[in-house]
């Protein structure tokens, strides 16, 4: 295991994380004074159709920028980019979509394939009925990969919940993994094992169960509520991601994905390491909650090919949305393709040796 500290100016190794001093979740507006203001509009009816209007126009103004396959009868919204072996795939986290990834996406296409797609009911993929588990995840993202036919190895790389679901594909499909990147990713055990994660998730999912309604209301598009989550993107991306977070179907799927997370929780502690597959943690330390450090640090030791990068400076969201720290996210995944191919080639030649 290596470990990429972050050094001061005398070359001593310097407490890289910044906690927060408030547990809840809060939403990141430009002002407070906007979530009040926007009261009276949503009361009066104004705001219902406000939003009808504004949501129609975002599907004109938003095509889908990927292409969109029929798996297992859902309409599925899948990236492409970059070509050669191995495929790079690209799993949101909680909410997330692909438009997210762009700078990652079109820096990781220099040099390997690489695939971004939406969950069903999230950005441009159609709902499914069907409950949210990581096993049902990981089959549509396999049927995905299958059907365009981006073949293995694959590097698998998840961001927040998207880690745990990364963890549920590598233990049913091992000999199809080369190695993992995990991005800020969750701990099936963070909300059960640190108060102060537990008291954040509790909030927020709590503010995810009133959102499909607040959205209907157009409250969530009037004060920009998730609007901070799309800062630092490219222009087109931040807006195709900023419509969507102001999307009643989108919203409502992301507080289903948070009704599941016990479930999805309870599927990953039923997996295995990863053995000597390699992997890369790459961990925000702005804004961070007691107890996830070492959480991140338990993610290291799932392999033993592994190595830990912290980004000083980026938090949970702007890791992936802010260029300078994407590149670490970037250079990640170059090293575990550097690492994994030079593995999978020395597997091959064995197995072609011994067979």
């Amino acid at each position: 295991m290596t470990v990429v500290s972050t050094k001061g100016r005398d070359g001593e190794a310097e407490e890289a994380y910044l906690f927060r001093n408030n547990h809840s979740f809060s939403p990141e507006v430009e002002s407070v004074y906007r979530l009040f203001t926007a009261i009276i509009p949503c009361v009066t009816g104004v705001g219902c159709l406000y939003q009808a209007a504004a949501a129609a126009r975002d599907m004109r103004n938003y095509p889908p920028p990927g292409s969109m396959l029929a798996i297992d009868g859902c309409g599925m919204h899948v990236q492409t980019a970059g070509s050669g072996s191995p495929t790079v795939v690209l799993e949101a986290g909680l909410g997330g979509m692909s438009s997210a990834w762009a700078w990652i996406q079109a820096e990781t296409a220099k040099f390997s394939r690489v695939i971004s797609y939406d969950r069903a009911g999230l950005g441009w993929s159609e709902m499914a009925i069907a409950p949210k588990t990581a096993r049902l995840a990981v089959d549509r993202l396999r049927a995905i990969l299958q059907y365009t036919e981006a073949f293995p190895p694959y590097i698998l790389v998840g961001h927040s919940m998207g880690g745990l679901l990364i963890r549920v594909f590598a233990d049913l499909f091992p000999d199809e993994v080369a190695g993992m990147v995990q991005v800020d990713a969750a701990h099936p055990d963070m909300h059960m094992r640190s108060a102060a994660i537990d008291r954040h998730m509790r909030t927020g999912f709590r503010v995810l169960r009133a959102v499909p309604l607040l959205v209907q209301l157009g409250y969530i598009r009037l004060t920009g509520f998730f609007n901070a989550w799309t800062e630092g993107l490219p222009p087109q991306q931040a807006a195709e991601t900023k419509a969507f977070l102001s999307s009643f179907r989108h919203l409502r799927t992301t507080r289903d994905e948070s009704l599941a997370w016990e479930s999805v929780c309870a599927e990953v502690r039923d997996t295995g390491t990863l053995g000597n597959i390699p992997l890369a943690v790459v961990t925000a330390c702005h804004a961070v909650l007691p107890g996830h450090p070492e959480m991140q640090e338990e993610l290291v030791a799932l392999s033993r090919d592994s190595i830990h990068i912290t980004v000083r400076g980026a938090n949970h969201v702007t890791l992936i949305t802010q260029r300078e720290h994407a590149q670490s996210v970037v250079e990640a995944i170059r090293i575990v393709v550097d690492r994994g191919m030079s593995q999978w080639h020395r597997k091959k030649k064995r197995h072609a040796l011994t067979g």
